[in-house]
């Protein structure tokens, strides 16, 4: 309710590009106060998996702190409220999910046993997955939450990339649907089914995986 009626009110793409010269001097006043601000907040809404708001504040970054800069926070950021969600899932949640979505995750966790890892590389590799849906399920997933957060880490950095560059040309951006043609998301899909036939090759040629 409190993400319904308040967060989607100040934590969207119009608000952002109305105030955003407002914001910028702000953190530009405020530069080591402004970014552990956005750190936080970016840990609490995804780790809460609050709707939308990680994805505007992903473009919001590339707007306020450039891409570099930006690309860095978000990467943590969001890596970080991934754990914070999969610990939900994981050790409170974990009954739930497996009688609510039995025959989902025994799909998914016949997928999982078969690729472990490389599986949920490419999960994330994909940005049209939720990435919400995700860290629940993996949280009742046979993976440590290091090993979780390490494929996170990387899976999720090419669609930060993407987004918070998008972010750095906002007065182009009018929805956020806007960011993903056709053409790219074709390649981050075929940029996720690289994991699973590397895994494959290494398989066939006796590396160990």
């Amino acid at each position: 309710m409190f993400s319904y009626f308040y967060i989607h009110e100040f934590f969207n793409l119009d608000q952002l590009k109305n105030n955003q010269i407002f914001i910028k001097l702000w953190v530009n006043e405020n530069t080591i106060f402004s970014r552990c601000l956005f750190f936080i907040l970016y840990i609490a809404f995804a780790g809460l998996s609050v709707p939308v708001a990680p994805s505007v504040m992903t473009i919001a970054a590339g707007a306020l702190f450039g891409v570099f800069e930006g690309v860095i926070l978000v990467s943590f950021a969001s890596s970080l409220g991934a754990c914070i969600c999969f610990i939900i899932s994981r050790y409170f949640l974990f009954d739930y999910f497996n009688k609510k979505f039995s025959k989902k995750f025994s799909l998914v966790y016949k997928n999982f046993k078969q690729d472990g890892a490389w599986y949920l590389l490419s999960l994330r590799l994909i940005p049209t997955i939720s990435y919400i849906l995700i860290n629940l399920i993996m949280g009742v997933m046979p993976i440590s939450i290091k090993k979780f957060y390490f494929i996170s880490q990387i899976g999720m950095l090419p669609a930060t990339i993407v987004y918070v560059y998008a972010g750095s040309e906002i007065s182009k951006i009018n929805q956020i649907k806007d960011i993903m043609s056709i053409e790219l998301l074709l390649s981050f899909i075929l940029i996720a089914s690289l994991p699973i036939i590397l895994k494959f090759l290494l398989k066939k040629l006796k590396f160990p995986t």
